[in-house]
Formats: structure tokens, sequence, C-alpha cells
């Protein structure tokens, strides 16, 4: 353990080498101390009690001066079937490194080995623990990865390199770019007053607002099904605010040739864009199972 990180565990750096009346040999970086003591839940291993992080101290299961003994090390493994038992497990390795309180766990237990049963089921232990503890080691390198990315960027708008604007739009390309594979989304609109005003309506077309707009939703999902071959559905219920109607649909498996005919004169197609551009998250992700209708409501299709 270097200086700076024993400063930070709260260790005299001239004596941390000296643990449990043996040498050390590890030196244990933060990532790993701080790993272990968050997949432990800041608990000590052995007594299960609260362990303040800058209090504690990695202990080794099986003592790491058998490591200096390959003859003891190799009857040990031998006679407490170790490799057997646990597979992969190394002397410097979470697969033997756990967290303990300095003085009452850590510096009593010293150089001890336990017997056969306690230490397989000590190990037993570590095993379990060992998927959180990769997971906590990875989120910190991650984690240390992101800052100094940051820190880059920042430095780099101080210093008028870039500008906040400048990183916007380079990450909206980017974006993009990572999602232009997302299937198409139309909104088509309409105003109801320009509608009944132009007299295009068939006869028989009722003009109370909510049965129009029931008839202009159902009449839409039929024209776009005689063009369109295949699958499409609404995203959410049509907006209708008094004197407009809005429909949001999504076209999966489009073939953006088949809307070249379009032509259905009381609608404007308002928007065509990417799914995510327009909900923030991929179709896979919001539409595990697609609805089987292609629009929302009580009437069924003819």
């Amino acid at each position: 353990m270097n200086k700076a990180e024993c400063e930070m565990s709260g260790r005299d750096p001239r004596t941390s080498h000296i643990r449990g009346g043996s040498m050390a040999k590890h030196r244990f970086s933060c990532v790993q101390r701080y790993a272990l003591w968050r997949a432990y839940d800041g608990r000590c291993f052995y007594c299960e009690e609260p362990l303040a992080f800058q209090d504690m101290t990695v202990d080794h299961i099986i003592p790491e001066y058998l490591s200096e003994h390959p003859e003891k090390l190799r009857r040990l493994r031998q006679d407490y079937e170790i490799d057997v038992n646990h597979p992969g497990f190394q002397i410097n390795d979470f697969t033997n490194w756990v967290p303990a309180h300095p003085h009452k766990c850590n510096a009593r237990k010293g150089s001890m080995i336990f017997p056969k049963r306690m230490t397989l089921l000590l190990l037993q232990e570590v095993q379990r623990h060992l998927g959180r503890v990769q997971r906590e080691v990875e989120m910190l390198y991650r984690t240390r990865t992101q800052a100094r990315h940051l820190g880059l960027l920042g430095v780099a708008i101080e210093k008028r390199q870039l500008s906040v604007k400048d990183v916007r739009e380079f990450i909206e390309k980017v974006e993009r770019e990572q999602h232009a594979d997302e299937p198409l989304v139309l909104t088509f609109s309409l105003t109801v007053e320009e509608l009944l005003e132009s007299n295009s309506l068939p006869d028989g077309v009722p003009h109370e607002y909510p049965y129009l707009c029931d008839w202009l939703e159902l009449d839409l999902v039929k024209y776009l099904r005689s063009i369109i071959t295949t699958p499409f559905h609404y995203t959410q219920p049509s907006e209708r605010w008094g004197d407009g109607l809005s429909v949001r649909m999504v076209f999966p498996d489009l073939n953006a040739t088949q809307f070249e005919n379009f032509d259905l004169p009381w609608w404007n197609i308002l928007e065509a864009t990417s799914f995510w551009e327009v909900f923030g998250e991929r179709y896979v992700e919001a539409f595990p199972d697609p609805p089987k209708k292609e629009y929302f409501g009580e009437l069924e299709p003819t």
C-alpha cells in the first residue's frame, strides 16, 4: 500500500506492511479495498459488526505467508481439498480476501490456519460475495474513467476550446448515428373546423366531434392498410383538443417508398422522425410485445 493509499485508509504508512504478526506482501489498491468494503455492506467478515472504511484491513482466510512456502501451501490445498471445492482459488485474490477490523478480528487471527471444515465454510461465504465484489470493481473503474473524460471536457469548455453548443450538437449527432436503425414515427394531424368547412367528407359521416374523430381515425387506419404491407400501430392514444386531432404511429418495418403515394385529403403528415428522437428510448424496449391492433380505442377494424 503506497503512502497516498495509507493516508486514505487512516493507517500509518511506516507500519502498514505489518499485519497479524506476519509480513503482508500484497499492496491493496484503494479500488480493491473499497470494492470489498461495499460488497460486504461495510461490515467485518468475522464479527459482522459495522466497519468504517478508514479502519478496515483486508485479511487472508488462508494466510498470505504460505505463498512463500509453496510445499506447505500445496499440502494444505490438497489436504483441505481447496481446488475441488473452490476452483480458481488464489492466495492473493478476491477468492481469499475479506474485510476485517484491524485489532479485535484481524490481528487476533494473525497467521492462524483454521481447521479444514471452518476454512471451507469461510471460503464458501467468500465465494458467495464474489459476484458483487466484481461488479463493485467494474463500477469503480468505470466511474474513474468517466470522471477523467468529463474532467477533460470541462477543461476544454472552460478554456473555450469547445462551447456548450458544440458539445450538445456533437452529442445529438452521435446519438442520431447510434439510433439510425430506429423505426419511423409519423404524426398525422388535421383541423376539424377546416375539414367541416371544406365539405369534403362523404355523406353520412357524423359531425359531432367525438364521433367524427372516431370515424377519421378508423378511416386513416383503413387507408394505411391499403398502401402499406408491413405492421404499424399507435404509440399512444390520439390527441383530441376540441378543434383538432393528432395521431402518432410507428412503422417498425416500413418500406419508405410505400408512403410516396400517400394521398388522404384531410390528413397532413405533421412530423416524420425516428422513434428514438421522439421518445428518447429504443423501440424494442418501449414495445417488447407490439400491440396486435393498429390503434387504441373501442372501434374494431373492418
